[in-house]
């Protein structure tokens, strides 16, 4: 046991700046690949809402295709079929772009529940006192549905920053490429993903204890304006 925790004394020093260049990497690529899921699920919201029948079955189509497809295979799947249609992506931008079109499926339902959530009466009481429905929408059901949204957005992403671990497949220099990588190197590989495991642990631990109190705290308000 005590060798186990002298590898750590020896070799920390070496290891520790390389996992938090990796350790950025993968926070900068899952927050971007989230910004996109957030685009793309608001479109795919707005298309499903739509009174286009064929625009609503292509977003609802597209919806669960891709929650149907693993991600692995999303990502293989644009990492090999975009160079020979002639646009070439890094291994990075294909990992944003592949966690963002399978986040945007999830968020899109994140938001079709928050907004189906809000009574009906509202829209029609604020409709009923003169407002536009650009502003019933952005006055009056938006914010309701956004305080509903915030805890499951909250696990989306931290369920995003965990799966970008398999853009290493792609080339993608982020956390688990770079342990692969280190524990090749060093033949330390039980050290090494133990350490990686806290990195990804001290990101979304935080944000999964924000995602609880939000939901305590909504729940708390939710039982106290029924009991009025």
């Amino acid at each position: 046991m005590n060798a186990f925790f002298m590898a750590y004394l020896a070799y920390l020093p070496e290891w520790l700046p390389r996992l938090a260049r990796a350790a950025s990497m993968t926070a900068q690529l899952s927050a971007i690949g989230f910004v996109a899921a957030l685009l793309g699920g608001a479109a795919l919201v707005a298309m499903v809402r739509s009174g286009n029948g064929f625009v609503r079955g292509a977003a609802q189509g597209f919806i669960q295709v891709v929650r149907t497809v693993p991600l692995l295979a999303l990502l293989l799947t644009l990492y090999f079929a975009l160079p020979p249609l002639g646009l070439t992506l890094s291994g990075y931008w294909t990992g944003a772009l592949g966690l963002g079109l399978h986040g945007a499926a999830y968020v899109a339902e994140i938001f079709r529940g928050g907004l189906n959530a809000i009574h009906k009466g509202q829209r029609e009481a604020a409709l009923a006192v003169g407002l536009a429905p650009r502003q019933v929408f952005c006055q009056v059901v938006l914010p309701q549905a956004l305080r509903l949204m915030l805890p499951p957005l909250l696990n989306a992403y931290v369920a995003l920053l965990k799966d970008s671990s398999l853009c290493a497949l792609i080339a993608t220099d982020e956390l688990m490429l770079t342990a692969r990588a280190m524990a090749s190197e060093f033949f330390l590989p039980l050290h090494i993903f133990l350490l990686v495991g806290l990195f990804y642990f001290g990101i979304a631990f935080p944000l999964s204890m924000l995602s609880r109190l939000l939901e305590a705290r909504l729940a708390r308000g939710r039982r106290v304006m029924g009991a009025a």
